[in-house]
């Protein structure tokens, strides 16, 4: 895809390459009837229509309507993003975060703040600190942005304080189509110049949302949120050769999984109760279905609580040699999440996923562009410190998952024959440092005025080492019983060198054709649980694209157009099974992939008041050779099946008014995203299989059984408007305007087992009222 413009965005920036600079939010610009922006995606500023690559950026005007970063799939085609409740899973191109449910992993889609990589506990919050703009890079990101950018990266780029004294405040409420549901919101902003040199910016927001997945037994809910953020950012500009930004965040949220069990999607084998005793007749009979997808079954309340600081110290000097940026961080991140497993009026499973986390990062950059030649060169150090469940040591305070009466594991224990196996709670405690070290650069050369030439090259080096175990917990005894796999260290050493190369060619000022090639790497890890003692190694992709970027039509007409063929390598698959008895999600190198399509990117301005927009991708992703894995993996041959959260097409098209009534503006806004079908998993069962189903047949399988998780495709409609008069503006919202019920994403365990479903969201319509200064 070739970078494209949403529609209402604009930003002034020079045509040519610079380094990077200040942070700025969108503003208007003389540049025909479809404006251009700056963005930073390639860490230097350029004009986003220049951009020989497929970057596509999002306004504040549209951030603004954002209620979370997960918005940003109905906003840009080809990217999934879904989130089991603070847990985010991000795909672009049909390639996505490999993790499945529990603690966060790291991404092979890369999300960042003004360059700085996010914590994943962190994701589902970053959006809403102060956000001037979002970039999304779409392919292989790894040159420049490293480790976690294996097929794309989101740049979320925030305010800086302004010279004179402004900001605004905003306050919002709204209801949706669910159990009297509620949303409010409050949040502002102020920037003070505390001297020529020096200015302030002060930030904070207030918002929450009971919860659209409701349970009207016991009232409780989940799907919601709870949010408080606080920041502040000191600008210090003492001459035009130095600029340094401080800023100091403090997040938090509660954001309980909106977990159900709908109906809608079957195991292939049974619909059993997940770790439910099948020789109980009420356990089989506890599985029941709500009338909409949006009905639930919460015996108790639901919480995914998280909590965040981070510190940034962003230094930027301007040298003979070019622009020297230094980017020192520091993110405190720490998540606690619990949720009912089984999901049914027993609730004989309870889960607990305690996550914390501590990141420090350090990286200098040089990039200057003199003449023909320009050059970014770079150091990246980052050191995480992260723990689950108690980290080296077991702490009952934190089980993995708690069983009750009606669980097997409680009911008949892991021996029925030894009443002291019956158990109550699995412990999974896991300790992982990472220390990961990276030099990178780029050189471009304007062979002629219209023909360049762009290279990169990094190199990484990522150092792990940890403790992981699992254990169960007696009813009989309260204590720890004697492990199978008890904590035990391990470690690993992984190292990539990945490189891009571009070659563009401007026709004419209006048009560009670019054909690239990049090597994107997303390192090995550590396993934990009861799959501890198995590590995992890199992942690579080689990935093609040929583009077209244009303005046509005297620029009333803005035409992108990019093919693509990523070659898979190695690829890591998260698959669930059972080790020991213990319900393990673990990751394993499985052969390899290939995601082939194009993407389409159009804006046609009709009138001064009238335009449209139009963003379009095809995939076709899939798994071409699968090896198939030793046990404890799945005996089973995935080969030919889909990646997972891979539709084939994802649609967003959009239709914006403007007209200026009485003493303002009006503007009305009309959405539409289209995603087809996708499967959400890699499970299944091989050939032989022994299994009981929920009428209590035991069974065997002939051949092997894939349990992908299918959902169904689904369009989804909002609408927006808003009249600004002066320094006040009121706007009006509906999300989902037709009550579309739809199953977001699944989360299976096995071929035998009930999976878990995340709803979308229903009908949302809310108003907001701003007053700027």
């Amino acid at each position: 895809m070739a970078a494209y413009i949403i529609p209402n965005v604009a930003q002034a920036a020079p045509a040519a390459q610079s380094p990077t600079a200040t942070n700025v939010t969108d503003a208007p610009v003389d540049d025909g009837p479809i404006s251009d922006i700056i963005v930073t995606a390639r860490r230097v500023n350029e004009r986003l229509q220049d951009i020989p690559a497929s970057v596509a950026a999002v306004s504040s005007e549209q951030v603004a309507r954002m209620a979370s970063l997960a918005d940003i799939q109905s906003m840009v085609s080809g990217v999934t993003f879904k989130s089991y409740g603070p847990i985010p899973i991000v795909g672009i191109r049909g390639f996505g975060n490999r993790s499945q449910a529990g603690i966060a992993t790291t991404s092979t889609v890369g999300i960042f703040q003004d360059g700085v990589f996010v914590s994943p506990p962190l994701v589902s919050l970053i959006s809403r600190v102060d956000t001037g703009r979002i970039e999304v890079a779409k392919g292989p990101q790894s040159t420049l942005y490293g480790r976690a950018s294996y097929t794309g990266a989101i740049n979320i780029v925030s305010n800086d304080p302004g010279k004179d004294f402004s900001g605004y405040v905003e306050a919002g409420y709204g209801r949706s189509a669910v159990g009297n549901e509620n949303l409010w919101s409050a949040r502002g902003a102020v920037s003070i110049p505390l001297s020529d040199t020096l200015s302030v910016r002060f930030f904070g927001l207030r918002e929450k949302r009971d919860g659209f997945t409701y349970d009207s037994v016991t009232g409780n809910r989940g799907a919601g949120y709870d949010r408080t953020v606080g920041r502040v950012r000191l600008l210090w500009q003492p001459s035009d050769l130095v600029t340094a930004r401080l800023t100091g965040t403090i997040m938090r949220d509660d954001i309980p999984l909106g977990l159900v069990h709908t109906g809608r999607t079957r195991a292939p084998l049974s619909d059993n109760v997940i770790f439910g005793n099948l020789t109980n007749p009420a356990v089989n009979a506890s599985l029941t279905f709500g009338n909409t997808v949006w009905d639930a079954s919460y015996v108790r309340p639901q919480s995914g609580k998280t909590r965040g600081e981070q510190v940034t110290l962003d230094l930027r000097f301007q040298t003979p040699m070019g622009e020297l940026a230094s980017l020192t961080d520091f993110q405190h991140s720490s998540q606690k999440i619990l949720t009912s497993i089984d999901l049914t009026r027993l609730g004989i499973v309870q889960g607990n996923t305690p996550f914390a986390e501590n990141r420090w990062s350090q990286e200098l950059r040089l990039a200057n562009k003199t003449g023909r030649l320009s050059y970014l060169f770079g150091l990246y150090f980052l050191h995480v410190a992260a723990e689950q469940g108690g980290g080296k040591a077991v702490d009952l305070s934190t089980p993995f998952a708690s069983f009750g009466p009606g669980a097997a594991l409680f009911d008949q224990g892991l021996n029925p024959a030894v009443p002291v196996t019956r158990v109550n709670a699995l412990y999974q405690p896991v300790y992982t440092e990472t220390n990961a070290y990276a030099a990178f650069g780029q050189v471009g050369y304007d062979i002629t005025d219209a023909l360049n030439l762009t290279v990169g090259l990094r190199y990484s080096r990522d150092e792990l080492r940890g403790t992981a175990g699992s254990y169960f917990r007696s009813v009989i005894l309260g204590t720890l019983l004697p492990s199978a796999t008890p904590i035990k260290f391990r470690n690993a050493e992984f190292s990539a060198i990945t490189g891009s190369a571009n070659l563009s060619y401007k026709i004419s000022p209006d048009v560009i054709v670019y054909g690239s090639y990049s090597r994107g790497n997303s390192p090995g890890g550590l396993n934990g649980g009861a799959a501890s003692l198995i590590n995992y190694n890199p992942q690579k992709v080689d990935a093609y694209e040929v583009g077209l970027k244009s303005k046509l039509l005297d620029r009333r007409l803005q035409l992108n157009i990019a093919l693509f063929d990523n070659e898979y390598k190695d690829i890591q698959i998260t698959q669930n099974t059972f080790i020991n008895r213990a319900l393990t999600g673990f990751i394993t190198n499985a052969g390899q992939a290939r995601g082939r399509g194009f993407d389409m990117d159009a804006i046609a301005v009709l009138s001064s008041s009238f335009r449209l927009g139009l963003q379009y991708t095809y995939a076709d992703s899939k798994i071409t050779k699968f090896n198939i894995l030793p046990a404890p993996a799945l005996q089973v041959d995935f080969t030919g099946v889909p990646l997972v959260r891979s539709p084939h097409h994802s649609l967003n098209a959009s239709a914006t008014f403007t007209q200026d009534i009485g003493p303002g503006k009006l503007q009305l806004t009309a959405e539409e995203s289209y995603t087809s079908s996708y499967t959400n998993d890699y499970q299944g069962a091989p050939a032989g299989f022994t299994y009981t189903n929920r009428a209590g047949v035991a069974s065997v399988t002939a051949s092997q059984v894939l349990a992908l998780y299918r959902t169904p495709g689904y369009a989804i409609s909002n609408v927006n408007g808003s009249y600004t008069v002066n320094k006040w503006q009121i706007n009006a919202y509906v999300r989902n305007l037709f009550n579309k019920q739809y199953i977001a994403a699944v989360l299976g365990f096995d071929a035998t087992s009930y999976p878990q479903e995340v709803p979308g969201e229903p009908r949302t319509y809310g108003l907001t009222v701003k007053y700027s200064f």
